[in-house]
């Protein structure tokens, strides 16, 4: 099994939502249950750390220089130079107490979907969501366990979003010009005993899809047939990007959370980040349009 290996001096507790920008050549990515986002220089690893106030499951990039985030509470917009979060009105979580963001992404025309799920995944209530330009926003989706992984097919006519305790993911069509979603159907399955995390969609439209409990990014093609596994040597690999000045670097996070004491001594670096450099060029994700 070919393997990757550690990068960056960061360890997170609960490392998700990784993103890449190109114009600075840094990397980001969330530290989940404690509020916090790193944001790091690929080359020197010199990095810096927010905290936004609340659990920030997933964040992206903004036109306009500011962060947009799913957070406990629903959408919100981060500000580096004043250290501050402002929630949307009406933002779509606000009252409920039992949900959280956990993971999200921005579609071919500058929309931020994100969705929720229980703090312990436990019941179907999360739901999806998709934060327009004008700040106003629609739930796409209901009934699921833990929204994770998502992305677009680079002719953005498919829309791809997992279920981890369902053990799918799922594909829909897709309007890129309404951000409507149809025609739910089953892209790959995995066995119970298997739960995908957070993934990406690469430029031929090949799945990097991350294993919890797993050690493993596993790669497949467009069609959801696998096609090789990728080794990271902690149990949970949580989610990965494509980065590099050519976008052939992919970058892995991981997560120490719910590891027992002799776990963590097997696990010496779960919640780094972890590189593998791969032959397919990933796809440039795109900045959320204020």
């Amino acid at each position: 099994m070919k393997k990757a290996t550690p990068i960056f001096d960061i360890k997170p507790q609960h490392g998700e939502g990784p993103i890449w920008c190109p114009i600075t050549q840094k990397f980001y990515c969330v530290d989940l249950l404690k509020g916090d986002y790193y944001k790091v220089d690929f080359k020197s690893g010199a990095f810096e750390t927010y905290n936004v106030g609340q659990e920030l499951g997933v964040m992206a990039l903004c036109d306009n220089g500011q962060i947009v985030a799913g957070v406990r509470d629903g959408f919100g917009f981060y500000d580096e130079s004043t250290n501050q979060l402002k929630l949307i009105d009406n933002s779509p979580e606000l009252e409920v107490i039992e949900r959280r963001m956990n993971d999200g992404a921005v579609d071919p025309k500058g929309r931020f979907f994100a969705g929720t799920m229980e703090y312990d995944g436990a019941n179907a209530t999360g739901k999806l969501y998709c934060l327009h330009h004008d700040k106003s926003w629609d739930c796409l989706e209901e009934q699921i366990f833990i929204t994770n992984g998502m992305g677009w097919s680079p002719d953005a006519k498919t829309y791809c979003m997992i279920d981890t305790f369902k053990n799918v993911m799922y594909a829909y069509d897709y309007d890129v010009e309404t951000g409507g979603i149809s025609n739910k159907r089953n892209h790959i399955q995995w066995k119970k005993n298997e739960y995908p995390d957070g993934m990406t969609i690469d430029s031929e439209g090949g799945f990097w899809v991350a294993m919890w409990l797993g050690s493993k990014v596993s790669h497949f093609d467009a069609s959801g047939t696998w096609i090789e596994d990728i080794h990271v040597p902690v149990l949970h690999t949580t989610s990965c990007c494509f980065g590099g000045e050519d976008l052939k670097t992919l970058l892995i996070t991981t997560s120490n959370l719910n590891l027992s004491d002799k776990e963590k001594d097997e696990n010496p670096m779960a919640g780094r980040c972890f590189l593998y450099k791969t032959d397919v060029v990933g796809q440039i994700e795109p900045r959320f349009k204020t």
